[in-house]
């Protein structure tokens, strides 16, 4: 097991992009009054994006939904745009850390997607906008799948992380604390999650749309206690 490729993996699982009409990367940059602050935010933002590309490959859309392999191409892909930019998840070869980590980097994704569609939708790109948010919306009710699958994995973390990592004990300590703070981003997640439904869920319209309310109270289940969970996996770290 490659130590820098694990250690790059836990460093890089944390998504920095959340559903908001404002999640474009340079959008802040570009509501700020003050010229000189705008060129430090687009500084920072070009900064950001070029050391995530230099290190990263982009999701692909058909990972989240076949139906969006249309956007699959480099130049076609959103989160291969400086603005939506979203790196796919390099599995690590341990299970219980991928589905964790994995599963984290599918919601990011979702949402940056969510994002995606409403700024087509905003743009006049209706009709685009709609077949997209007919293939996005099941994928997002189905997200209680994924929010249940990394509660799961962080807890074989937390029995017994040692074995896990038999080849590198050191590991150890980083991928407990890797899970802690992909499960920190939960929480963020999950309050997401219904705004991103509720705006994708319009334009969606037809089964998608009618399997809506059911799928968010699945949702809302799936996800209590996930703030006691980041706690007791940060607890779970040697040396805290």
């Amino acid at each position: 097991m490659n130590v820098k490729t694990v250690l790059l993996g836990l460093a890089l699982l944390v998504p920095a992009s959340t559903f908001s009409a404002d999640a474009l990367a340079f959008a802040k940059c570009d509501s700020m009054e003050d010229a000189k602050a705008q060129a430090k935010c687009e500084k920072k933002e070009t900064k950001r994006v070029s050391k995530l590309r230099s290190k990263t490959t982009p999701y692909v859309p058909s990972a989240l939904n076949a139906d969006l392999s249309s956007l699959d191409g480099e130049e076609a892909n959103p989160f291969n745009m400086d603005d939506y930019y979203t790196p796919s998840y390099e599995p690590l070869g341990i299970e219980a850390v991928d589905q964790v980590l994995g599963g984290v980097s599918r919601i990011d994704a979702a949402l940056t997607m969510a994002n995606y569609v409403g700024a087509l939708n905003k743009e006049g790109k209706t009709d685009e906008a709609k077949t997209l948010a007919s293939a996005l919306l099941p994928e997002l009710i189905k997200m209680k799948d994924d929010i249940q699958a990394i509660k799961e994995g962080v807890e074989k973390i937390k029995a017994d992380p040692a074995s896990l990592v038999k080849d590198n004990p050191m590991l150890a300590p980083k991928v407990v604390g890797g899970a802690a703070s992909a499960l920190g981003a939960l929480p963020g997640m999950i309050s997401d999650l219904p705004k991103a439904v509720s705006a994708v869920q319009p334009l969606a319209g037809g089964a998608a749309g009618a399997a809506m309310d059911a799928g968010m109270d699945k949702v809302k289940d799936a996800t209590g206690g996930a703030t006691d969970k980041v706690d007791a996996a940060k607890d779970a770290v040697p040396g805290k």
